[in-house]
């Protein structure tokens, strides 16, 4: 799950925030009913962002209601979530609560985007290796939350393979195919290119008059997530400034404006613009972005629908772990319950109520995975698409610990010359070149 937005918190729940929550195994056993054998009463505290799909369901959001679950196999164990009313809300009290040394969290959902910064601290959180050894998750998913000395900092919770999701009301408006199977091939099939997904897009625009894609920022994420070195080298030398492929992306993009429907991503405008008629006809779609869609146009809504495409082949956006700060006065039972949300069991379940797709290899391959279809996307394959989008993904890009930030500042810079019109795209280039000096 990722730059994952709104959830209901309140002023007070917000001010302490501090991390989000990852995945892990059960007690002894991924798959385990065993229930604790202390009767020590233990309340563990999880603080999420959006939706993970854990709690209970309720008509503002899916859930598989794990904490329930949970709570019914250990009954010493009470379960108290808060949700942050958005990521970067989240970030910014984890950061502030784990550099105070603050436990007002045991368990944190944490953005994969910030993992880089967290691994630079890895003292300050519990190792989750033992409680989630039962645990399998994607090659790159582990590694990505593993020290060098095999300390797991981590439990993966979902991935984000990516898809495009289109308004098929839309696109029939404009006398367009609206098959799934028509609209994969209009974007370029198995061959799928960034050049043929706008290609395809001045042709919408043209005819309709109407925007293609929502937000010029959240295409850039999916189009950077292919560089395997985009922002910093492996070897931690920042090379954002010079490289050439970033600038060639930053180029193409912004040469696309016409197309764009000038938004900025979580903004109230652009949720409403889900089920607008006026609104755009693209989606970059991970899986997680499922259940905003779902969130913003209404669960009623009628017209969304997914192709099984990406441009450049595959690409991964997203995807949450679930970390257990060291200062927690209940690590070791947080290890265990956040090492079982994040069994393959739980993350099936997660999948086939709340959309968020599995980091598990073990999950993927449940039939119930597989054969998952979602009537909100006029009964779309899901499990298999985003199964097939999966496999599709060649390119894990490396993040060292300042890519959040200057991820962040090119958001700003394209912001700036779609959205406010501030600046041209020559002087909000050169911005971004002196914000991120600003961060060396």
């Amino acid at each position: 799950m990722m730059k994952l937005k709104p959830i209901l918190a309140s002023a007070a729940a917000i001010a302490m925030l501090v991390g989000m929550a990852a995945c892990g195994g059960s007690d002894s056993n991924a798959g385990s009913s065993a229930k604790t054998d202390s009767n020590e009463k233990i309340t563990i505290k999880i603080q999420t962002f959006n939706n993970p799909g854990f709690a209970k369901a309720t008509d503002e959001k899916p859930g598989a209601d794990l904490y329930s679950k949970y709570e019914k196999l250990h009954p010493n164990v009470t379960i108290q979530e808060t949700a942050a009313a958005s990521s970067d809300d989240a970030r910014a009290a984890f950061n502030t609560a784990i550099s105070a040394g603050s436990n007002a969290f045991d368990v944190y959902l944490t953005e994969i985007d910030w993992m880089p910064s967290i691994m630079a601290m890895p003292d300050k959180f519990y190792d989750l290796k033992d409680a989630a050894k039962d645990n399998d998750w994607l090659d790159w998913k582990s590694a990505e939350a593993t020290t060098s000395d095999g300390k797991l900092i981590g439990a993966g919770t979902d991935a984000g393979p990516e898809g495009i999701c289109y308004r098929s009301d839309l696109l029939k408006k404009g006398g367009f195919d609206t098959d799934r199977a028509a609209v994969a091939k209009w974007l370029g099939g198995d061959n799928a290119t960034w050049d043929s997904y706008f290609k395809a897009g001045e042709e919408y625009t043209k005819k309709t008059g109407k925007p293609w894609y929502d937000s010029m920022s959240a295409v850039y994420q999916g189009m950077i997530n292919q560089i395997e070195e985009s922002y910093v080298k492996k070897d931690g030398t920042i090379i954002a400034q010079d490289n050439a492929e970033v600038k060639k992306i930053y180029d193409q993009l912004t040469s696309t404006q016409d197309i764009s429907a000038h938004l900025s991503q979580w903004s109230d405008d652009w949720n409403a613009a889900f089920k607008s008629d006026d609104g755009f006809a693209t989606t970059l779609c991970p899986a997680w972005l499922v259940n905003n869609i779902k969130g913003n146009a209404g669960a009623d809504f009628k017209g969304w629908d997914i192709a099984d495409v990406f441009p450049g082949g595959g690409g991964n956006w997203g995807g949450s772990y679930l970390v257990v700060p060291q200062d927690s006065k209940v690590k070791e039972e947080a290890a265990k319950f956040a090492a079982w949300l994040t069994a393959p069991e739980q993350q099936v379940a997660v999948f086939t109520t709340a959309s968020n797709f599995p980091s598990s290899p073990t999950a993927q391959k449940d039939s119930d995975v597989a054969n998952k279809t979602d009537e909100f996307l006029n009964n779309a394959p899901t499990g298999q698409i985003f199964t097939n989008r999966a496999d599709a993904v060649k390119v894990v890009p490396f993040k060292g610990a300042q890519y959040f930030d200057i991820q962040t500042k090119m958001a700003d810079a394209l912001n700036r010359f779609d959205v406010d019109k501030s600046q041209s795209a020559s002087e909000s280039w050169k911005q971004w070149l002196t914000d991120v000096k600003s961060l060396s």
